[in-house]
């Protein structure tokens, strides 16, 4: 027990042992599902909750509340959240999500939980406590019909939405709100499209003599989501070796033996580890010049001064001896230091039409050397459709005049701002009532499912809230506490008042 004094104890109690102590990596939803239903089975006999619950092919779970007496007329109100985590540690030993819970506390300030090196999954565990709890809570004694939906694998290609099945579930919504947006003060009314782009190479080996051998590794970045925290001065670690390698190859031969950076495409690389060779009678010469680059990114990264903290306070570049006794060829060692650091990353392009957001962005997220090939992961987000297409354009390009494959994963669509909504009125103002103070509306460069979810149910009005959440896709992801208990209040006020969603 961690989290038993906090408030509300209803949705703290779920969120530690039902979400929390259940694994729930993305595209291994089976386990979250499983107690979901047993769970819920488990409440609806002990308080005869009336609670319907369906699921459909790809998995997603459908939850109904029929309305309490004389509520039967309002219109439902569909809740919805994802059942899977990004599964990031920072553990010497890793940390096994398949089959371990997340070994959740609250840090020493009593402000924040987080979790003891892992990702927190707050992201999105936070909204199906708070949904279920609201299914559940014998205080709200009036409602109309809600409807609950779970879908799967949200953090890896929104597979859940994309094969949403409204027909075979039943929902009847006309109204959502969205529980993964990640700030108390905002109520979020647009999001970014998306699209992985994959880079693939062949690649040809060779064993080579009088060569001296190094591992250049970067580790200690703060990381984060690659759509939330791009804007923030943090280094992504593919790119500062990249930057590296490819530099000193202007003087030096270099012959990679392996390169391993990232684990997620939305998510900021933490780490990056490169096996090289260069050739024996360099070695000296070689040590001070990437002594000299590494330097010059400490100065930028890890400086401090009176008015501006070091953005990346842990970061460690390293250089060891190594041995391996396989090579990339001469030219494909140079083709792949060059073009990791010509694939851009980080924000492309602030908005002119949404102020202090990112328009369009990019997160070279994964690059891993196997066997037979290397592959590259990245994942460029733009709020506007055809900025998107032009990246992956540019980036299909560049693939076609290095030589490499490039293939594209289906869009995320973008989700544009409606200011004038009537649903988004009526949110605002049940909203502020609790809040105490005028609340932002603001569209997020983090991708939502709700732009797939209304292709689904296209006369669908929505919205997005959640307690602050950050550092998500990172070890470091943290929840505020008393934000919690501010957002279950926001949602019951909604039930308790949706009879005024029409006249807003």
């Amino acid at each position: 027990m961690v989290l038993e004094k906090l408030e509300p104890k209803i949705v703290w109690h779920i969120f530690e042992h039902v979400i929390s102590s259940t694994p729930r990596p993305s595209k291994h939803e089976e386990m979250i599902r499983d107690k979901l239903k047993t769970w819920l089975g488990e409440q609806d006999k002990i308080d005869s909750l009336n609670l319907i619950i369906s699921e459909d092919d790809v998995g997603n779970l459908l939850i109904k509340k029929l309305p309490t007496k004389g509520m039967e007329g309002l219109p439902s109100l569909l809740l919805q959240a994802h059942m899977d985590m990004v599964c990031e540690t920072d553990k010497i030993v890793g940390f096994d999500f398949i089959t371990q819970g997340i070994p959740i506390r609250i840090q020493d300030n009593g402000e924040w939980i987080d979790a003891d090196g892992t990702t927190l999954g707050a992201d999105d565990g936070i909204g199906l406590a708070i949904a279920l709890a609201l299914l559940i809570d014998k205080s709200i004694e009036s409602h109309g019909p809600i409807e609950v939906l779970f879908t799967v694998n949200e953090e890896d290609g929104f597979t859940g939405a994309n094969g949403l099945n409204v027909n075979k579930l039943g929902i009847k919504s006309k109204f959502m709100i969205n529980l993964d947006s990640g700030s108390l003060d905002e109520i979020t009314i647009g999001s970014v499209g998306g699209r992985r782009v994959h880079f693939i190479k062949e690649l040809i080996w060779q064993k080579m003599e009088n060569l001296v051998q190094f591992k250049l590794s970067v580790s200690g970045l703060a990381g984060g989501h690659s759509g939330g925290d791009i804007h923030l001065p943090r280094a992504n670690a593919n790119k500062i070796i990249g930057r590296i390698i490819s530099n000193l190859n202007k003087d030096f031969d270099i012959f990679i033996s392996s390169w391993i950076g990232g684990t997620k495409s939305n998510a900021i690389p933490r780490g990056s580890v490169l096996d090289f060779a260069i050739k024996s009678q360099d070695s000296e010469r070689f040590k001070e010049a990437i002594k000299k680059e590494i330097s010059i990114l400490y100065d930028y990264y890890k400086k401090e001064s009176e008015t501006v903290k070091a953005f990346e306070p842990n970061m460690e570049i390293n250089l060891l001896p190594n041995n391996f006794t396989e090579f990339l060829s001469i030219n494909d060692s140079k083709n792949l230091m060059h073009l990791v650091n010509l694939i851009p990353n980080g924000v492309l392009r602030q908005s002119s039409i949404y102020k202090d957001f990112v328009e369009s962005s990019n997160n070279l997220g994964i690059l891993n050397i196997q066997k037979d090939q290397v592959e590259i992961w990245i994942y460029p987000r733009s709020i506007i459709r055809n900025e998107l297409h032009a990246f992956c354009r540019s980036m299909e390009q560049l693939g076609f005049l290095a030589g490499w494959e490039v293939e594209f994963r289906p869009i995320l669509p973008e989700w544009n701002p409606e200011r004038d909504s009537k649903f988004l009125k009526f949110i605002r103002i049940e909203y502020e009532k609790v809040l105490g103070k005028p609340v932002k509306m603001e569209p997020t460069h983090g991708g939502l499912e709700t732009a797939t979810i209304r292709e689904k149910i296209p006369e669908l009005e929505m919205v997005a809230i959640s307690p602050t959440v950050v550092d998500g896709h990172s070890p470091s992801e943290k929840l505020k506490i008393q934000d919690v208990k501010v957002i279950y209040d926001i949602l019951k006020n909604i039930l308790a008042n949706f009879r005024n969603v029409q006249d807003s």
